[in-house]
């Protein structure tokens, strides 16, 4: 059974509570959740690396 946008924010939102833009841009506009979605989340979840979501002005 294929999930709602609004389930998929909530999944994705209790993966990143300090980002919630990125739990956001995933359910919208990442892949599936069911097919990639949840697995990239997992795999950004359990990296050593830390992951800058939100760039200090003028980087970009």
């Amino acid at each position: 059974m294929m999930e709602t946008w609004f389930a998929e924010i909530g999944n994705f939102y209790t993966a990143f509570p300090d980002a919630p833009a990125l739990a956001v841009d995933m359910a919208l506009n990442g892949p599936p959740a069911d097919q990639a979605g949840y697995s990239l989340a997992y795999s950004a979840i359990r990296t050593p690396e830390e992951i800058d979501v939100y760039p200090q002005p003028g980087l970009i």
